[in-house]
């Protein structure tokens, strides 16, 4: 298909249901994350935009987001989610970017598209996230700006296997995959020597820690989650037993996703984790996507934390990282002495829908983002 000379020929309109599998093929050519198999990518487009608790919870049409189309094929996609999240008790409406992706040859048309995309969010907060330079300043130029939660662009990981995680360095350092793994043993074994000495890893995991499914999830976690919403406002992504099995709902998170609980007479906290594997450099990996806790209690934190590590350990991964949380949770969880890295770029950002709503998001403070939080842990 050619584009040239036939820019009049482009058609923006919004999104349906009916566009998914046409969608689906477009995110895959350009080398996106979708589902490989076309039932399970038409179960995510359904649970995205039908079964979506927000959706249910309100009356007004949700627009899945905006196509542009060329000779009636779809060559560019900008899609949004909407989420349920609360700012103290009160329910406000949010949506997410998710699924953006646009033909080479046809990103002359993308600020159109954009456009297109931006004048269509009415919500009370706009959500999106991107490792991608580009795509934030684009972002910018439409009213958003970066998070205020400090460090949110550094990951904290702790090396549980370093021969592992050694050989994986090497090999996105494009040393040649015999080298890596010879250069990752050598190396990997002194490194695995010298970590008990520089404190980095937590002390043997605690008993008292449950590990389930999500299917498991019940009602005991809209209790925590009630609790939660009694201590000081903050803005907090629904984690009502509904919206996390919903959440977690797709073949491909369920199979991934472990939750630690901790139980003493009631669910006082959790954190879940998702494997996320880096197959291209052969790095094993466990990512904790939420960490909720009552009173964001230390001890709690800590039995948590250190039963996370035990269990990437012992599932072969090669590290454990986490990203965001507020200031306050960050210095406890560095108390465990994990290592850091820094982002390329900021990775998530925020659009008020109003001045007031702008006002309240200005603080630090008000704010509680994870993982969980925007698309990123949504397929």
């Amino acid at each position: 298909m050619t584009f040239k000379s036939h820019k009049k020929k482009f058609l923006i309109r919004n999104a349906s249901i009916n566009d998914c599998e046409a969608v689906s093929v477009l995110l895959i050519e350009l080398g996106l994350k979708m589902p490989s198999v076309r039932l399970e990518r038409n179960l995510h487009w359904k649970q995205m935009w039908i079964d979506n608790p927000a959706i249910k919870s309100t009356d007004e049409k949700f627009v899945p987001g905006k196509v542009l189309e060329f000779n009636k094929q779809i060559v560019g996609f900008f899609g949004s989610v909407p989420l349920l999240y609360y700012l103290g008790k009160k329910q406000i409406s949010m949506s997410t970017a998710i699924h953006w992706g646009i033909k080479k040859e046809a990103r002359s048309e993308t600020n159109k598209l954009a456009n297109a995309y931006f004048n269509e969010i009415n919500s009370d907060v706009a959500l999106v996230t991107t490792s991608n330079k580009a795509a934030s300043r684009l972002f910018k130029e439409h009213g958003y700006i970066p998070v205020p939660q400090p460090d949110y662009d550094t990951t904290l990981y702790w090396i549980t296997n370093a021969t592992g995680f050694l050989s994986a360095y090497f090999r996105k350092k494009s040393f040649p995959r015999v080298l890596s793994l010879v250069l990752g043993s050598i190396i990997g074994k002194i490194v695995n020597c010298t970590l008990p000495f520089l404190r980095r890893f937590p002390k043997v995991s605690p008993s008292c820690i449950d590990i389930i499914n999500i299917s498991e999830v019940d009602t005991t976690f809209d209790e925590l989650w009630s609790s939660k919403l009694n201590e000081p406002e903050k803005l907090l992504a629904c984690r009502s037993s509904e919206t996390l099995r919903w959440h977690f709902n797709s073949k491909s998170l369920s199979d991934r996703c472990k939750i630690l609980t901790y139980v003493n007479k009631r669910l006082k906290g959790y954190i879940i984790i998702l494997r996320e594997d880096s197959p291209d450099i052969g790095l094993k990996r466990l990512r904790i996507v939420d960490v909720f806790i009552e009173n964001d209690d230390d001890l709690i934190l800590k039995k948590l934390l250190i039963s996370s590590y035990w269990l990437a350990k012992k599932s072969g991964c090669h590290s454990l990282e986490i990203i965001g949380l507020p200031t306050s949770l960050r210095k406890k969880i560095k108390v465990h002495c994990p290592f850091e890295r820094k982002m390329p770029s900021w990775p998530l950002f925020y659009k008020p829908g109003s001045k007031l709503m702008a006002e309240k998001l200005n603080n630090e403070l008000v704010w509680y983002i994870t993982a969980y939080d925007g698309d990123s842990s949504l397929l």
